[in-house]
């Protein structure tokens, strides 16, 4: 199956701007039979990456949601990306007119989020003294039919975000199927579209590769967040 997958916009010193895209989302999503289509931050035609028998959307991480979406100025230097941003929010619309499923990975899920009307905190470490760059940590499955079919009520997941959110910013659109310890949210879905959006990385080390498993397997196959 073919899914579209956003891309870190990578400012060039010299030269023009690259996207990037990190090889283990490609070796990590072809287990489960997807294939990649990254999609330019660049790209001024959205719409013709959908003349493609495109199965579904993958937001991925990178880049930091920049606060102007949200009503605030920026209180830190970040790497945001007006161009990413508008991808992704043509991205969502999109999926949302064709009923496709979208899965929000780290700051897609951010974006998921602001894109619903909430907001961020953006930088935890300073606003929440908390720190979820490049730790392992423990969420609590808090949406009983999700920690029914995952078989647990909680787990340790990676986590390699700056920015975040709590219920305080939460949109009021989203739901909260997992939460951390420290209150920052780490699993929202909506109850009305097939989108859902974790806070973590299956790709990467230091995850639950059995949560990871069972989550992206329903995503392929349309069930649980991402029934039509």
């Amino acid at each position: 199956m073919f899914i579209l997958i956003s891309q870190r916009d990578v400012p060039a010193e010299k030269g023009a701007n690259r996207d990037a895209l990190e090889q283990d989302y490609v070796s990590y999503y072809e287990k489960f039979g997807i294939t990649l289509i990254p999609v330019s931050n660049n790209s001024k035609n959205i719409e013709e990456y959908f003349k493609l028998p495109i199965h579904g959307i993958i937001l991925s991480g990178g880049n930091n949601v920049n606060p102007k979406l949200y009503n605030q100025e920026a209180k830190y230097p970040s790497d945001f990306s007006i161009n990413r941003d508008n991808i992704e929010k043509k991205l969502l619309e999109l999926a949302i007119h064709k009923k496709l499923p979208v899965l929000c990975e780290c700051r897609g899920s951010q974006f998921l989020n602001v894109f619903f009307g909430g907001s961020l905190i953006q930088n935890l470490k300073e606003e929440l003294n908390t720190n979820h760059i490049a730790v392992t940590h423990i969420i609590k499955i808090t949406y009983k039919e999700v920690s029914s079919f995952l078989g647990k009520t909680e787990t340790k997941v990676n986590s390699f975000h700056k920015q975040g959110f709590t219920k305080k910013e939460l949109s009021k659109k989203l739901k909260v199927f997992a939460i951390a310890e420290d209150g920052v949210i780490e699993g929202i879905y909506h109850p009305d579209y097939p989108i859902a959006g974790i806070l973590w990385h299956p790709e990467r080390d230091n995850s639950d590769k059995e949560l990871d498993e069972k989550l992206i397997k329903v995503f392929v196959e349309g069930t649980l967040f991402w029934k039509k």
